[in-house]
């Protein structure tokens, strides 16, 4: 026997044990749903997304509920997770964000005729994304929207879902390169926030997803080959004593210290220089007393430094790539909390008493996100529009 069911303004017909579902035979949660859809641009989603799924799922008859669980699921995710996520260019930590049954909540919220409040419950689980969303809706029903803060903010909202997610089952440390400012998560809690120093525009610190492996007291500087062409060299041929007199040891390809005054120095230039430089640990020491070690194919550090004014600033863009952190005794306790015996004891006042460097293994699993969002949170929780330095797309 065939039965007309009403979905909406349409009809479809289904056999006896098709006659309801999770959606069909329940009007006033399809209409529910609908609205969502309609409605998704004050969500930063796209009604489009979904509009054609959700229409064609009409007209599917006995599949119309199966189609339309999936819709809501797919609109769901989307509010769980984000659209998709920030595109980084290293991506050496993968995450498996799937924090929520969201299929399982459909179903739960739907049968208690309540799909709003599943929105509401995706929204506030990050007061970030309800904040954006909050200062969306404003421009969006400004009466002259900002179109170009309108797009960052539709980007910021999915962006700051996909970290929520992330947070939530992981510790993570965070870095946003336009507003210079590193926060360290705990399960979602904010365990240390601080400024950094990051890449000038000539000189970008890249974005990236890793894993932190080790954190290394009284570092040396292994020195790039960028800088020790474009700047070292020039200086070294200026000044023979240039690199003995700022700490800079000169290894071969074996590793092996050589000494530059048995050499011939004037057969050397910027496409000629076939050592590696190494900086001596210290105080003055470009990385400073602490590193922050992950894998990163542009050798980027997260770690201390000797220029500790540079913090004062408000745009903070100085260094070769690398990140420097403002209180990088504290990261480092953070990251030992199960393997402090070094750090502990270790005398940042009078790091000349040891010979080298301290490598020490990070046990608890941490990552580390470098990621570019002009749209962020200052220590206040205030969202704020940061200028695009690096002139990203």
């Amino acid at each position: 026997m065939l039965l007309l069911l009403a979905i909406g303004n349409k009809a479809i017909s289904q056999n006896d044990s098709l006659l309801t579902g999770v959606f069909v035979g329940y009007p006033d949660r399809i209409k529910t749903l609908d609205s969502l859809i309609q409605n998704a641009k004050s969500l930063a989603l796209n009604t489009n997304d979904y509009q054609d799924a959700y229409t064609k799922a009409l007209n599917a008859g006995a599949k119309a509920d199966s189609l339309l669980v999936k819709v809501a699921n797919q609109f769901f995710k989307n509010l769980a997770y984000g659209t998709k996520a920030p595109k980084l260019e290293f991506e050496g930590a993968h995450y498996n964000p799937g924090v929520y049954n969201v299929s399982s909540l459909v179903n739960e919220y739907a049968n208690n005729n309540n799909l709003a409040g599943l929105v509401t419950y995706f929204t506030q689980n990050s007061k970030e994304v309800a904040t954006i969303l909050d200062t969306l809706n404003f421009y969006q029903n400004a009466e002259k929207p900002n179109t170009a803060k309108i797009q960052l903010l539709n980007k910021a909202a999915n962006d700051f879902r996909w970290l929520s997610a992330l947070r939530q089952n992981n510790r993570i440390i965070i870095v946003n390169i336009p507003s210079a400012q590193l926060y360290a998560y705990d399960s979602n809690k904010v365990a240390l926030s601080m400024r950094v120093v990051l890449g000038r525009p000539g000189t970008r610190t890249n974005t990236l997803s890793s894993d932190v492996k080790k954190v290394v007291l009284n570092p040396y500087w292994h020195v790039p080959g960028s800088i020790i062409r474009n700047e070292m060299i020039p200086k070294f041929k200026n000044d023979k004593g240039y690199f003995a007199k700022n700490n800079y040891t000169i290894l071969n390809a074996q590793d092996k210290v050589v000494d530059l005054s048995t050499i011939d120095v004037s057969t050397f230039n910027e496409g000629n220089f076939p050592f590696t430089v190494r900086q001596g640990s210290g105080a003055s020491n470009s990385l400073g007393l602490l590193k922050v070690e992950f894998d990163s194919p542009s050798a980027i550090y997260l770690h201390d430094s000797p220029q500790k004014s540079l913090f004062k600033n408000a745009s903070r863009f100085y260094s070769h790539g690398c990140v420097r952190m403002e209180k990088p005794i504290d990261m480092g306790k953070w990251l030992l909390v199960n393997n402090s015996k070094e750090i502990d004891n270790f005398d940042f006042k009078k790091p000349g008493k040891y010979k080298g460097p301290k490598p020490q293994k990070v046990v608890v699993p941490t990552k580390v996100i470098i990621w570019y969002s002009l749209v962020d949170f200052d220590n206040n929780g205030q969202l704020k529009f940061y200028k695009n330095i690096y002139n990203k797309k």
